[in-house]
């Protein structure tokens, strides 16, 4: 050995073995979830069951939503107890065929007596009934004789009267139902928020059942293996049933509807898979390289769960953006999509690497025929990586003309207007809607109000 060599290994042994740079954290909590995954699995079922078992508990309260400036502090000083008036129903009783009148149509008069008996019998949803046939009654029957209006006021909370009209909806339903020739419909600002909410849910409800099984036919496409496909839907599902449960909380203090929950939904199942389908597809990447299931969980935590953290919290800021709107329904939307965004997060990198590590090769099971072949190992693709290269070679270039494109797209936002919904939003198929057209066509500038507004509802 001559004296350099000598010398080298005198410092090597000195010095002692080298030391090893500390692993970044998202690589640390993937290591530490793929050694405990039964751990790490439980806690995670532990999460949503307890978010779960929070949101049944307290239930969403439903608050008032109210403008910014000037005109909130008016509508908070209406919604005082004592100065907002509840809210007024009509029910129409109207003749379908023309030449009948309420003064000679013994059945108009029944009908008209019916629905203001029917609402009588309902003091804890109707107060202070008014027909053509009682007291102040006076104006409730149409110039041409056709059509006749019974009021009422809905009784309780005003806050609550889109739920508590529910009743007088059944009552004026069933007297529509003694009466097929002729038309006897309800309308009011409480019926017409009851159908926006009822509209809304549905709409909840729907893309709920069509998403799921949409989402696992393309996540098959992509995987071509059942239980590959399935790990980021259920990753995404419990996400989203978490930070919907979670709601309940933050509905103390800032209005969080069914619009809410729509948006968590279509927010948490978007980022939820994404995350998980990166992370899964490079750890199925490495394993085909020949990498041992550690290894590739390592590897997939170094880059893929990093890119996670890093798009996790690039949304979660910009989300925070509706905070500076003033309004407190973008408010609660903030939270609500900050915290799916957050959860989903989470995770995918502690609950996903646990899986992944439980399952192993079993990951690549239950192969759908003709879409399970060659789906592991990643493709070159001379597109993309032609692109790569043009945007790395000029990026400002690049970077400019980006700018551009999203400026172009953006504009139309400039002309956007925000406006509270009314029943001319909703489906001209509504019978409230009927319902309200046929009353101030009946009455035009009567009794009827000329518009109704939802208000306390997002």
């Amino acid at each position: 050995m001559d004296r350099p060599s000598v010398l080298l290994h005198a410092e090597d042994t000195a010095t002692g073995p080298p030391r090893r740079s500390r692993a970044p954290a998202v690589e640390r909590i993937a290591g530490w979830s793929a050694r405990h995954r039964k751990t790490a699995l439980i806690g995670w079922l532990l999460l949503v069951a307890g978010a779960v078992m929070i949101g049944s508990m307290l239930g969403t309260k439903n608050l008032n939503s109210y403008d910014p400036g000037q005109a909130g502090q008016a509508e908070r000083v209406l919604a005082r107890p004592g100065v907002l008036q509840q809210p007024i129903e009509t029910v129409l009783v109207q003749a379908r065929a023309s030449g009948r009148t309420v003064a000679s149509d013994p059945e108009l008069r029944q009908a008209v007596r019916q629905v203001a008996a029917a609402l009588a019998a309902l003091p804890k949803t109707a107060i202070d009934v008014r027909s053509p046939f009682t007291a102040g009654g006076h104006g409730m029957i149409s110039r041409d004789g056709r059509s006749a209006l019974v009021t009422f006021t809905v009784a309780g909370k005003p806050d609550n009267a889109d739920q508590t009209v529910g009743a007088a909806e059944r009552a004026v339903a069933a007297v529509q139902a003694r009466h097929p020739g002729l038309l006897v419909g309800e309308a009011g600002q409480a019926s017409v928020d009851r159908a926006t909410n009822s509209t809304i849910s549905a709409d909840f409800r729907r893309a709920e059942v069509t998403s799921i099984p949409v989402t696992l036919v393309l996540l098959l496409v992509v995987f071509g293996a059942l239980i590959a496909a399935g790990i980021p839907l259920l990753l995404a599902g419990t996400a989203v049933v978490t930070a919907i449960s979670l709601l309940a909380i933050p509905s103390r203090w800032l209005p969080v509807g069914s619009t809410t929950s729509s948006i968590v939904l279509l927010v948490g199942m978007a980022v939820g898979i994404d995350y998980s389908l990166f992370y899964l597809r490079r750890e199925r990447e490495e394993r085909a390289a020949g990498r041992g299931k550690d290894q590739a969980l390592r590897i997939a935590a170094a880059t893929s769960g990093r890119a996670i953290v890093v798009s996790g919290l690039t949304v979660m800021i910009s989300l925070a953006g509706l905070f500076l709107t003033g309004i407190d329904v973008f408010s609660g939307l903030a939270v609500g999509t900050i915290t799916v965004v957050g959860v989903s997060v989470l995770g995918s990198l502690t609950a996903l690497p646990a899986a992944l590590s439980l399952l192993g090769i079993w990951v690549d099971k239950g192969k759908i025929p003709f879409l399970g072949r060659r789906r592991i190992t990643a493709r070159r693709s001379r597109v993309w990586e032609g692109m790569a290269r043009r945007v790395v070679a000029r990026p400002v270039l690049a970077g400019g003309v980006a700018a551009l494109a999203l400026g172009a797209l953006a504009v139309p936002a400039l002309g956007m207007r925000l406006d509270s919904p009314g029943f001319h939003d909703l489906p001209a198929s509504l019978p409230v809607v009927k319902n309200l057209l046929a009353t101030q066509r009946a009455f035009p500038g009567g009794p009827a109000p000329a518009e109704v507004v939802v208000t306390g509802h997002d």
